[in-house]
């Protein structure tokens, strides 16, 4: 398997969702998919857009999921860019989760609150929802494309947090309970960069990890 030759992953920049409460998500007239960025989160992909172009320059390949969060902030970043949009890179469906308060769930779907509790957040599928491994299979799938499509090519790819978690977990073999605890932690801020090599030179080939969650706007807003 071969790998791009760089591969640069950006959280997309603050959107609607990041300053509602969950429960205020839950009664928000608009789908997930459908949230914009607020004008923090523009500010903050133009300072990480001109990084970019500072330290990379253009690329060959940018990714983004059908996200409006995620094609806003690329658009922002590049507007010239001719964007590749691919449902695999989608932020986790959490199904009852997204549409119903709290105190909805707890109304129609009493056990789910235990059944979520007992499996764990990994393990746990609501109903109209993914878990954890249902994504990590998407990635999968998706990481051959990348390979195939992208060898030696340098790859911006504009994602979502818990998404580039779960990428890291099986690009780097760390066990499920870290997952959890950096999915807890917050670990990527928004229109945050991480950076990727590409390493032909050993076999199997590998993607090797350079910087994480570089903060560009961080100090300027």
């Amino acid at each position: 398997m071969a790998w791009p030759k760089r591969l640069v992953l950006v959280r997309h920049a603050e959107s609607e969702g990041n300053v509602l409460s969950k429960e205020e998500r839950a009664r928000y007239d608009r789908a997930t998919h459908a949230y914009q960025l607020t004008e923090r989160g523009r500010k903050q992909a133009r300072i990480t857009g001109q990084f970019l172009k500072a330290t990379f320059g253009e690329f060959d390949v940018y990714y983004v999921s059908y996200y409006e969060r995620s094609k806003e902030t690329m658009n922002i970043m590049f507007p010239d860019a001719r964007i590749r949009e691919d449902p695999r890179l989608a932020e986790a469906q959490r199904g009852i989760w997204q549409t119903m308060t709290d105190e909805q769930v707890r109304t129609r779907f009493p056990e789910e609150f235990d059944r979520r509790e007992r499996e764990g957040l990994y393990h746990y599928r609501p109903f109209g929802g993914e878990n954890w491994p249902d994504i990590e299979l998407r990635i999968h799938s998706f990481l051959g494309t990348l390979s195939r499509d992208c060898c030696g090519q340098s790859v911006l790819m504009v994602v979502h947090g818990h998404w580039l978690i779960l990428l890291q977990r099986l690009l780097h073999h760390f066990p499920t309970e870290e997952a959890v605890a950096r999915y807890m932690g917050g670990t990527f801020a928004n229109a945050s960069v991480t950076v990727y090599a590409g390493d032909q030179e050993k076999e199997p080939s590998r993607l090797v990890l350079l910087s994480e969650n570089q903060i560009p706007w961080e100090g300027k807003l």
